[in-house]
């Protein structure tokens, strides 16, 4: 079989594009739609993502209280079932990401809502707080601030 230069093509493109994610949801809808919402450093990584679930151990290094989960800094949780995501989804040993996750039956293990977040962008975890700002002194609605005294 043959394939002219725009199947080619095609097929190039689907393949370059198969480790985005389909999701271009915000950071903002992304701390909204997950349950719990921590910074984490991971401690271990699978040997062969292929054969095995991928399921990282994390290390909690802070929470916001808005979407904590009950988790504590310095616990031991594992972040799997990435879904489609699995293989385009590439963390490091000794990295620090903001993880997105929603808890599973099993007590300290969370299926990944979102992929991860590299926490290398220095704003990320700044940004994260002010989404989960508990009392910010101004009220929020759907994200927007909304003046607590109608003729300000």
């Amino acid at each position: 079989m043959r394939l002219d230069s725009v199947h080619l093509s095609m097929l190039v493109i689907g393949v370059s594009f198969a480790c985005y994610s389909p999701s271009l949801d915000s950071l903002q809808d992304q701390v909204y739609k997950s349950t719990v919402v921590i910074e984490g450093k991971v401690q271990s990584t699978p040997v062969n993502v292929s054969a095995e679930p991928y399921r990282v151990n994390v290390k909690v290094l802070d929470v916001w209280p808005l979407n904590s989960g009950g988790l504590k800094r310095e616990q031991l949780v594992t972040v799997g079932e990435f879904g489609s995501e699995a293989l385009c989804t590439k963390v490091k040993k000794n990295h620090k990401y903001i993880f997105f996750m929603d808890p599973t039956d099993e007590p300290l293990v969370f299926k990944a809502s979102f992929a991860p977040r590299d926490t290398i962008v220095k704003s990320l975890k700044k940004d994260v707080g002010k989404i989960l700002c508990e009392d910010c002194g101004k009220l929020m609605y759907c994200g927007l601030p909304v003046k607590s005294n109608p003729e300000e």
